[in-house]
């Protein structure tokens, strides 16, 4: 596909210096049937891949977000099981089953989301 390219630019190269030599303000380009299907070529090989990086973002997107929210979610659990910790009405055991209880299900969260960013990649 880059051969089609250098044509490309080595016609244009060549129309513009006869345009310049002629004065002419609109000189034409002209191409082979075949130029013009290399071209084309090219071009449809060039949207694919644009399309192919559109997408190849989208899921990176999405799995910053599941991330994000994934944190955000063991943070606030972090907080909740310092306060936990912090209550001093409550018996000891039991504040410490609570906290694990609240590691538990926040390190469940991170898991599954980290699980899901990896499964469901390019």
């Amino acid at each position: 596909m880059a051969d089609i390219l250098d044509v490309l630019h080595a016609r244009c190269a060549e129309v513009a210096g006869e345009a310049i030599l002629s004065g002419a303000e609109h000189p034409t380009l002209t191409l082979s049937t075949r130029e013009v299907a290399d071209l084309l070529n090219h071009v449809a090989d060039l949207r694919r891949r644009c399309h192919d990086i559109d997408l190849d973002y989208r899921e990176l997107d999405n799995r910053y977000t599941v991330l994000r929210r994934a944190t955000r979610d063991a943070t606030a659990s972090l907080d909740r099981i310092r306060s936990t910790l912090e209550q001093r009405t409550a018996h000891p055991e039991a504040l410490s089953r609570q906290a694990r209880t609240i590691a538990r299900f926040a390190a469940e969260n991170l898991a599954a989301a980290s699980m899901n960013t990896t499964t469901s990649g390019p």
